[in-house]
Order: C-alpha cells, then structure tokens, then sequence
C-alpha cells in the first residue's frame, strides 16, 4: 500500500474533470471540462483522446477515494490551558503525570516517561520532542500548518507533544480526548518535511508526526502497509556510510534498527511499535561523555552495560562521531514502564567515510583514543565489553558487508574493509 503522501502525488500528476458528449447538427463531439483556479474549461478532444483520457480519469477517482479513506485529519487547537501548560502527560490514556502552569501536581513514576522523572518538569520533555527549527523544510511545514510560534514547547503541541517513538502525549486540562482521538493516521506532510515539497498537502492543516521529529536532517515519516518508516536525505557517502554501518553492526551482533535504501533516501522501520523508546538524554542529560552516560545507565539498570559498551565499541570501530543522547537509548515495556533494553542501533549517518574519504589509522582516530582511554580507567567498562566474546571480524566480513547494500547505494572505497578490521583488531589489543 503505498503511503497518503505517495497517492497525493500520483493524482496530482493525472487529469481533473470529466469526458462530456455533445451531439451537434448530428454529429458526436467529445469534451474535456474540468475547473481550474476557480474557472471552467473545456477542450474539444480527437476521437483517439477520449479512452486514454477516460482510463486517467477513472483512475484518479480511484485513487481520491483511497486518499479520502486515509485522510481522517485531527486539527489541534492550542487552548489557554495548553498555552498555560496545565494538564496531564498521558500513557495512553493513563494520566502519568499532572502539570498546572508548569508546575507539577503529581507524578506516576513507575510509568512517566523518565525524563521527568528525573527532572520534574514539563518543559524538558516538551523540547525533545520538536521538529528542529533551523531545518529549512521545517520552517516550510511551520508556514504549511499556519504555526507562528517560535518556541519549541509550544510548537510540539500542535501534535500534542504525541511522537511515532512512543505512546506519550500532553493532554490539556478540561480536554476529554482520548489517545485514538490523537494519533497519526496521516502522511501527507512528509513530502514538505523531507522534500521541501509545498504542492502535495491538503488544504487543511491537521496534526502530523513530523512536528514533533528532532535531528538536523530533512526527514519525514511515511506510513506503509500499516508500518511508518522514517525517510531521511543525505550524501552518496552518508547514505553508503550508514547503510553499512547497519551490516558491520549485524556482524559485530550488536542490535541494529531495520534500515532499506528507497529512491534515493535512508528509510528506518520504527522501532518502538510496540514499545516506549526513552532517548539517552531523559536519564543522562545533555552530557554524552562515556563516563556520565555509563553511570547514568548503572544507576537505572546495570544490566544495559553490556549493550552500551558494544554499542560504543562500534562507534569508535565505524567512526560514529555523532553518537549523542538522542541517538541511543532504552527501550521500555509500554504497560508495565520496566526497562527491557538498550534501544538498537541507529544513525550513523555521520560513520565511516561521511566526513573523511579515508578511515584514519587507529593508533591516530581521536575517537578510539577516548574510548581505550575511558575503558582502561574504568573495569566495570571493561568487563562489560567483554562479558560475552567479541565475534572475530575480518577483511572478508567487511566485503560481505559492502556487498549486501544495494547496488545504487554502494561506493567502491578500496582498502575500506582492511581500515575497518585494523581498526577493530587494534581496539581489541589495546585492551587485552
């Protein structure tokens, strides 16, 4: 099934109107009338128009009535309540924790999201769910969904602070909405929040995931056979880059996000269908040092630190410059709140050769340096890296890697394979 942003621009590229017979002085005339900007037109046809221009017809109301079933439009109205931010952060339709002019009332801890838990305050949580700002596609979609508000908190509430990521979401005082009122059935915005696109998005503003989607890339979400995938834009080599990354990860046997490579663009299966994904930054802040990100994840749940030291093992072997606490988290049981895991792996878009066209020697790359500098101060570290045994990666492994992406999508980078492995042979070691 192709996805609504998909089917607004197939029936933007087919006829309007209709075919109308006129019989004059005996004689059959066929006409194309169709209205446009508000005027009617009507075009005399050749005999040989008439069926190819019926079959277009036909398809595009074929095609408006799928859309009209996809497009159940939920606008949001920004109440004083909302504006005051006086209501409840929602599970669902659990009410986890309750806010009056920001301050807060009360405070389910066992299933509110954590970081504000950590930090008892609204505000936060509401900044790190909103569309970037400086992205230029973003201002677009801002002027697209008539939003004139500059601040990030309040910006997020015209989706009421509700994410793809997970089941959170703000619910204004007095509102009597439920959680099946608020939640994206649409895609029709994805267009302008990847593409810059302004002419395929309905007329009426409506809610829409890509409000409230963070990073510094043109991205949109799309939905597809009931699953929404997140496209994103990016270099030949950011795209190469990441799209190995996922194999290399695979073959290290660190859990990765599902990731296809589709018309040019990165797309990302989510990956918190049926769970709560919490970002890095709601238990450790801003600060993504090893060392305050290691503790952070001991203090929540000791058993993540193993996944966290395979995970940054990997970033110093792929060169994954951009691991910061929205880039990595937890996954959370979205009834009971307990932590199941360490999220997958995901954007490493800035990896490998994205910012340099050769991988530096390892005894060289700043990033291994920090992180053999961080495990050999710290044992608990090592040990957790070490606590199942590392699969053995070769020159061969990496090969097969390259080659299992997809042929538009791979770059011929030669000695690509033996930097990785030198890189990954020499961080073991270091440390043995």
């Amino acid at each position: 099934m192709e996805s609504l942003s998909d089917l607004i621009r197939a029936v933007s590229s087919l006829p309007k109107g209709d075919v109308y017979i006129k019989n004059i002085k005996g004689r059959t005339y066929y006409y194309h009338q169709f209205f446009e900007h508000g005027k009617r037109y009507s075009k005399l046809l050749h005999a040989d128009q008439v069926e190819p221009l019926k079959e277009q017809i036909a398809k595009r109301k074929e095609l408006e009535s799928r859309i009209k079933a996809l497009s159940r439009f939920k606008t949001t109205t920004l109440t004083k309540s909302a504006r005051e931010f006086s209501g409840c952060v929602m599970l669902r339709d659990r009410a986890v924790a309750k806010f009056e002019k920001g301050d807060l009332v009360s405070l389910d801890e066992k299933h509110c999201p954590l970081i504000i838990k950590r930090t008892h305050s609204l505000l936060p949580f509401l900044q790190y769910r909103v569309i970037d700002g400086s992205r230029t596609n973003a201002r677009l979609l801002k002027k697209a969904l008539a939003i004139q508000e500059k601040d990030d908190p309040i910006v997020s509430l015209y989706a009421y602070a509700a994410t793809i990521n997970d089941p959170y979401w703000f619910r204004p005082s007095h509102s009597k909405l439920k959680y099946a009122d608020i939640t994206f059935d649409s895609d029709a915005f994805a267009e302008i929040s990847l593409k810059g696109d302004m002419t395929l998005f309905p007329a009426k503003p409506h809610s829409t995931p890509e409000l409230t989607t963070s990073g510094s890339f043109e991205k949109g979400w799309k939905r597809e056979d009931g699953h929404w995938w997140l496209y994103k834009t990016g270099t030949k080599q950011e795209i190469f880059s990441e799209l190995l990354c996922v194999e290399i990860a695979k073959a290290m046997g660190i859990p990765t996000a599902s990731y296809a490579y589709q018309d040019g663009y990165i797309k990302t299966l989510n990956f918190a269908e049926t769970a709560i994904f919490e970002p890095m930054v709601a238990i450790a802040g801003d600060d993504d040092g090893y060392e305050n990100v290691f503790n952070a994840l001991e203090e929540l749940n000791p058993n993540l630190l193993p996944a966290y030291m395979r995970l940054v093992f990997f970033d110093a072997v792929t060169n994954n410059v951009d691991r910061h606490n929205e880039n990595c988290g937890i996954m959370r049981d979205a009834q009971s709140g307990e932590i199941l895991s360490l999220a997958p792996n995901f954007d490493c878009n800035l990896a490998l050769i994205s910012r340099t066209p050769v991988l530096a020697s390892p005894e060289k790359d700043g990033l291994i340096k920090m992180f053999l500098s961080f495990v050999r101060k710290n044992e608990k570290a090592k040990n957790g890296l070490f606590a199942t045994a590392l699969p053995h990666l070769t020159e061969e492994d990496i090969e097969r890697c390259i080659f299992a992406l997809p042929a538009p999508a791979r770059l011929d980078v030669p000695g690509l394979a033996k930097k990785v492995v030198d890189r990954y042979d020499y961080i073991l070691k270091e440390l043995s």
